[in-house]
């Protein structure tokens, strides 16, 4: 008995065209505008990143390292350690390095524009919301920076910067390299005042670069990958949705009452839609991911552990539909089933890491996530991607199966006997 009730569900699925876009068509065209909205954050891309940085010079750094030669020549030291010391003055001029070797070098420059102003155009500057800051530099700075470094004396000149606080991301990058570069000079400043600094001496450029790497180095998901898996975990909730309310339309259409009167056992009945869905489960994956094959080169690692999983999630997916279609039929009512689709199926993909990594909101909400026969297939599915060993999908799997037996068992429980049929 339970090959016509299949035969029939399938018949009926086919037919209805509105169900077809919902499970089918939605999820495609979802996996489309999130993969592509959201392609260049989730695909490590580099970020769209503009600074326009102003500089303010109230003295002259050229006139300064004329007046710290100057001093150096007056100093009774041989000639050769004089000359030493200018030279490596003459590398480490300060405004210089940091407009030419910091700013200017090839790995920031695309990122930063600097404008140099006269310091009679600061305050008009500060309220033009365009720049991301300013780099204030007071009179003298680079003289009294280098008799600190080079000479050892006890002054410490300070440039101011101010940072626009709607550009906060610009801004920190500003703020960072400066910091860095202060940090280095630093360095070479202590290295001066032990006069361990020669002629040979060059200050290193402050290199800021970076990549995106995953902690345990697999292979990072890009976002056609990501929303793939996403949408078809989530979507495939719906079947059991979908399911249960059909199976309450023929209680009401009477349709239930002719299979008892053929003697149908309990038992059979749930099992039939716990096959059903479990059946419609897996063409509606195997649809999708096939469909993300074609035209976003969705590939599977080891197509054995995909089939693993996708039937247990499947699995669940029957218990689920067995277990909606026991509480509509022992509560009379179809709004258990709209209740699921209308909202539990939402808080379990968000939950679950459909839309985005659930992890990234707090710890507990990944392992809440994990626990959802969505987030659990998930999880699942984006280790196969990654490369993950089989023995690191035992405990998704066993999850789902284990998820699905207790739903079929809990329908049984549920579903009315006989005589409260009504």
């Amino acid at each position: 008995m339970i090959g016509p009730f299949i035969k029939k569900q399938f018949l009926l699925f086919i037919r209805n065209k509105q169900e077809l876009l919902l499970l089918l068509g939605m999820p495609f065209i979802l996996i489309t505008i999130l993969g592509f909205a959201l392609g260049n954050i989730m695909n490590n891309n580099k970020p769209d990143i503009h600074a326009k940085v102003v500089f303010v010079e109230h003295g002259n750094e050229q006139e300064d390292f004329e007046k710290f030669v100057r001093d150096v020549k007056n100093i009774p030291m041989p000639v050769e350690q004089q000359e030493m010391l200018i030279k490596a003055a003459e590398k480490m001029l300060p405004i210089t390095v940091l407009k030419h070797d910091v700013f200017g070098s090839e790995e920031i420059q695309p990122y930063i524009e600097l404008v140099t102003v006269l310091p009679s155009d600061l305050n008009k500057i500060r309220k033009n919301e365009s720049y991301t800051a300013i780099v204030e530099i007071p009179e003298h700075f680079s003289y009294l920076l280098l008799k600190n470094a080079m000479l050892g004396e006890n002054v410490q000149p300070k440039l101011s910067i101010y940072v626009n606080e709607g550009k906060e991301i610009t801004g920190k990058l500003v703020e960072d390299i400066i910091i860095a570069f202060q940090e280095q000079y630093s360095t070479f400043s202590a290295l001066g005042k032990a006069g361990l600094l020669n002629d040979s001496f060059a200050l290193p450029v402050v290199n800021i670069e970076g990549e995106m790497e995953t902690v345990t180095k697999r292979e990072p998901i890009n976002s056609f990958t990501y929303y793939t898996v996403g949408m078809s975990v989530m979507f495939v909730l719906y079947i059991a949705s979908y399911i249960s309310s059909y199976a309450f339309r023929e209680k009401q259409s009477h349709v239930f009452n002719r299979i008892l009167l053929a003697n149908v056992q309990k038992w059979s009945y749930i099992f039939g839609i716990f096959l059903t869905a479990m059946i419609l489960g897996f063409f509606q994956l195997g649809i999708l991911y096939g469909l993300a094959a074609v035209f976003y080169g969705v590939k599977w690692k080891n197509i054995m552990s995909f089939l693993a999983v996708t039937v247990s999630l499947c699995f669940a997916v029957g218990g689920l539909g067995a277990f909606l279609t026991a509480l509509n039929y022992l509560m009379n009512s179809e709004k258990v089933s709209i209740f699921f689709s209308s909202t539990i199926v939402s808080i379990f993909a968000f939950l679950g890491g459909s839309f985005f990594p659930s992890g990234q909101i707090s710890e507990f909400i990944r392992i809440l996530g994990d626990f959802t026969p969505n987030g659990a297939s998930m999880m699942a599915y984006l280790k196969i991607l990654q490369g993950y060993e089989p023995s690191e999908l035992v405990w998704p799997i066993g999850y789902l199966c284990i998820f699905g037996v207790v739903m079929f068992l809990f329908s049984l429980l549920a579903f009315p006997k006989r005589g409260r049929l009504s």
